[in-house]
């Protein structure tokens, strides 16, 4: 196995999360594919994207173009890597910057990685299970509960246990 798998993750996130595209080149080849499952109506992607620039622009620039507060949670009791891949569960939460909405979803992150060195990601498939958009009023609970784990991986434990009591968070399937 490859720990630098979850490094590669990691720095995907960052990204991602940060407004970061320069670190994108350090995780995807340059003709790696990304493909979207998207099983909510409360968000869109396009289905299929090729190459690193165009998935940087999708994943980060655009993202972030709509979206702040960002924070990705990978669950690390669902992660599952072979030689040439890591699969795993993640969480999210963001606030929309047009209107301020708190968006909550889950999902599943399946990797596929270069056989020889450097290791980059050749495909990532991300499956969105759920998104779901909470009332305003529930934003400091979530963002909080989110601020409080390990960034960016986390045990679904952890995550039901500090959850906040909050019914519609009771939808998010942890653990897949």
């Amino acid at each position: 196995m490859n720990d630098n798998y979850q490094e590669r993750v990691s720095r995907y996130i960052k990204a991602k999360d940060n407004n970061k595209p320069h670190l994108m080149a350090a995780v995807f080849s340059q003709q790696a594919t990304l493909k979207m499952v998207v099983q909510s109506d409360n968000i869109s992607f396009p289905a299929d994207v090729r190459g690193v620039e165009q998935i940087t622009q999708t994943l980060v620039s655009d993202f972030n173009h709509t979206y702040e507060n960002i924070y990705t949670l990978c669950l690390s009791d669902t992660l599952q890597q072979t030689d040439k891949t890591l699969n795993c569960r993640w969480l999210v939460c963001m606030t929309e910057k047009a209107t301020g909405a708190l968006r909550v979803g889950c999902g599943d992150y399946q990797w596929g990685f270069e056989e020889h060195a450097p290791r980059l990601a050749t495909e990532l498939t991300i499956v969105i299970d759920t998104m779901m958009i909470l009332p305003h009023a529930a934003q400091p609970a979530v963002m909080h509960w989110f601020d409080q784990q390990p960034y960016p991986w986390t045990q679904s434990s952890e995550m039901l246990q500090s959850m906040p009591d909050i019914p519609q968070l009771t939808e998010l399937q942890l653990v897949g």
